[in-house]
């Protein structure tokens, strides 16, 4: 039996060391008592049946001792010829390392490894546990029962791919998982330069809560070896001091292709003057609507709606068009020409530039649409004519059933990365965009994080099994399109944060952090790791009615506007074809009860958005997140979500550093009461009340925000 100890904690494997048994950190265990077999992998045979092994399917193992740790062999499988080896690492830091080798004629589609279970101490069984999950920008769920819906309820990934599953790349943006509790904190994750693909996730098993970190590494077969270490250890405090352990290694492991915001070449010169986002629809109102053209097309009648909103915000505006394609809206990969003509979206992007305004489109994605459900719009006739099966993911079986995705809009496939066809089509469609004066393409829409979907072909020449090669296949398309095109600025996206793998080919995109709130509460762990090199949008807040509880009360859409200001994200509006703001993008309701207050959030959109062009430009915009000094205040809030009702602290608040060395943290109240705040611990910053302040000492560690008001407080 494995034992091994230092100052930090003990960690123990079973007698027969098939599994783990405790990890001791300050005289507790944070495991349960029942865990998983140290690891399990999943193969596919000739016949493309899956075929699942674990260390409980041996008959044979030997442990010895090596430089720095131990090695464990497991072999005596009924496939004969199998062998398993993993590694434990460690030296006097409070982490162990692990690594794996597999040895099989079989097709390996994914190991997972260290197997681990936390106990099930959670709100829901009146404990104190939390889980830290880079889902969605980041999501703190402390009730396990919470996150049991269909979106979020654990699932394993499969074919045809579903973008909400777990997947990093993908919703999930960064391999990391950390669980803080009473009793300390358990740190999980992959620092892996190479950014192999991976499930990161939790489950519930028996007797506890399983974190899962599952390895696809996308190879032919025979012998693979991870070149890279699988995490555990034990750390105190919250989210913020498990976060700051992944961005070290980060920061020193990073791929070259990372560049901070003020050093990046890429960036347009507009990325650092805020624009303030706008988003709204040329047809319809939603998305499964009439597709009839609305008010706010022709394209150049949203010109006075976008004049007005640019007055009254101050502000530079990047407009972003959804249901503009002219085949039909989301319906990839065609999109070219637009509805209406090229001439007429000329028109309005000439329009926009001439009054120092931006244009971004949404698209949609490595998708491809067999037949709208929305219109006419049809591509049977044409797959059938370039034979583009081929050219589509498929199945172990080497199966095609119909897309999962977005299937109220459309039926049709998911097109493989891999393929020229699939390369030639997207590149062809930016080049039209981009010569057509466009600022933003959102290319990568529905494909969360950026990710292409699970392909299993033996015809496409890549490994037969999801992995890497995904990644490689897409950062090689993005880079040819920014190629092709004369604006070297142009700027691409994706819906949810780009994940970790693509942040330095997709410098903007659409956070969708509302959906966190269908699981917990959300937390800016993407700006913390990475707010350095990119900012995002707040993004059009998709079924932000379905999560956030809307109507319910006013400060609610106050509430997701200050919460990306704290993230140092662009602000949006969702405007309808009347040029009044709405809830969100989905929303059906535009009664005048229902509405949110345009004016009242017009004027909180203006005065934080103001704070990012003065003197807390070099906090939100570049500066490095950091664990911000906690603010009391002197009454709570309700946030209703869909979940219930959350009690939270009445103002929103994160700290950043600049280049310079100076400490802002920013501090928002977003509701319509005066708030009285004060600071955990002595400090004497410099206090400002207003973007244009000169600022003062505060003397007393005691301060007041009216309504919808913000304060920047600065150190040294």
């Amino acid at each position: 039996m494995i034992t091994i100890k230092n100052q930090q904690y003990s960690l123990s494997f079973s007698e027969d060391n098939r599994r783990l048994n405790s990890l001791i950190f300050r005289g507790n265990n944070l495991l349960s008592e029942v865990q998983p077999s140290l690891f399990a992998a999943r193969f596919i045979d000739e016949n493309g049946d899956m075929v699942k092994y674990s260390a409980d399917d041996c008959h044979s193992i030997k442990v010895k001792e090596i430089n720095g740790g131990y090695a464990i062999e497991y072999s005596g499988f009924d496939n004969g010829d199998m062998r398993f080896e993993i590694k434990i690492m460690y030296d006097e830091a409070p982490f162990i390392r692990f690594r794996a080798r597999v040895e099989s004629a079989l097709q390996l589609e994914w190991i997972e490894f260290p197997r681990v279970s936390v106990p099930d101490t959670f709100a829901d069984k009146s404990g104190s546990s939390k889980i830290i999950w880079p889902y969605n920008e980041g999501v703190i769920v402390d009730n396990i029962t919470e996150r049991e819906g269909e979106m979020f309820r654990h699932r394993e990934p499969e074919y045809p791919s579903e973008g909400s599953y777990a997947m990093c790349p993908g919703m999930v943006s960064t391999p990391l998982l950390a669980v803080t509790s009473d009793n300390g904190g358990v740190y999980f994750a992959a620092h892996d330069a190479k950014d192999n693909t991976k499930a990161v996730d939790f489950y519930r098993t028996d007797d506890g809560i399983g974190l899962q970190m599952r390895l696809y590494p996308g190879i032919k077969g025979g012998v693979y070896e991870t070149d890279y270490d699988t995490v555990l250890g034990v750390f105190d405090g919250d989210w913020h001091d498990g976060a700051e352990i992944y961005r070290r290694w980060f920061e020193k492991n990073k791929s070259p292709r990372f560049k901070e915001i003020e050093n990046n070449e890429n960036l347009p010169d507009w990325y650092g003057e805020s624009p303030v986002v706008v988003t709204y629809c040329v047809r319809g109102h939603h998305d499964t609507d009439d597709m009839k053209p609305n008010k706010l097309f022709p394209y150049i009648n949203g010109l006075p709606v976008i004049r007005e909103l640019s007055e009254r915000l101050n502000s530079k505006i990047l407009v972003i068009l959804m249901h503009w394609e002219g085949t039909a809206p989301w319906a990839p990969p065609f999109v070219w020409p637009p509805y209406g003509g090229k001439e007429a979206l000329e028109e309005y992007i000439n329009a926009l530039h001439a009054e120092g305004h931006l244009l971004g489109v949404y698209c949609s994605g490595l998708g491809w649409t067999q037949k709208s459900k929305l219109t006419d719009y049809s591509g049977e006739e044409m797959f059938k004519d370039r034979d583009l099966g081929k050219i589509m993911c498929v199945s172990p079986k080497g199966e095609l059933p119909l897309s999962k995705i977005c299937t109220a809009q459309r039926s049709g496939y998911d097109m493989c990365p891999s393929q020229k066809k699939c390369k030639d089509i997207m590149v062809g469609e930016v080049e039209k965009m981009a010569a057509s004066g466009v600022d933003y393409i959102q290319l990568m829409d529905q494909n969360h994080g950026g990710t292409p979907y699970f392909c299993y072909s033996r015809e496409h020449g890549h490994p037969p099994v999801p992995g890497k090669w995904m990644s490689e296949e897409l950062i090689n398309i993005l880079n040819t399109a920014k190629a092709s095109v004369d604006n070297k600025k142009l700027l691409f996206g994706c819906e949810s944060a780009a994940a970790q793998s693509f942040i330095p080919e997709m410098l903007l995109s659409d956070n969708r952090f509302e959906l966190n709130y269908l699981a917990g509460m959300s937390v800016p762990l993407y700006s913390y790791l990475y707010h350095r090199y990119l900012n995002n949008f707040m993004g059009n807040q998709v079924i932000g009615e379905g999560c956030m509880a809307d109507c319910a009360t006013k400060e609610n859409l106050w509430y997701r506007l200050a919460y990306s200001f704290v993230a140092g994200d662009f602000l949006t509006l969702v405007i309808n074809d009347e040029g009044k703001i709405q809830w969100a993008w989905g929303q059906r309701d535009f009664s005048e009860d229902y509405m949110p207050d345009h004016d009242a959030t017009l004027d909180f959109v203006e005065k934080l958005n103001a704070w990012r062009r003065s003197n807390a430009k070099k906090y939100l915009h570049t500066g490095k997140m950091v664990k911000p000094i906690e603010i009391i205040t002197d009454t709570d809030f309700i946030l209703e979500v869909k979940l219930g009702k959350k009690r939270i602290k009445p103002v929103l608040t994160s700290r950043f550093e600049a280049e310079d060395g100076s400490y802002g943290q920013i501090v928002v109240n977003f509701t319509q009461n005066t708030v009285t705040c004060s600071f955990s611990e002595e400090i004497n910053p410099l206090i400002y009340h207003s973007p244009n302040d000169n600022g003062r000492l505060l003397e007393s560690k005691q301060f007041e925000l009216p309504p919808l008001s913000s304060a920047l407080l600065v150190t040294e």
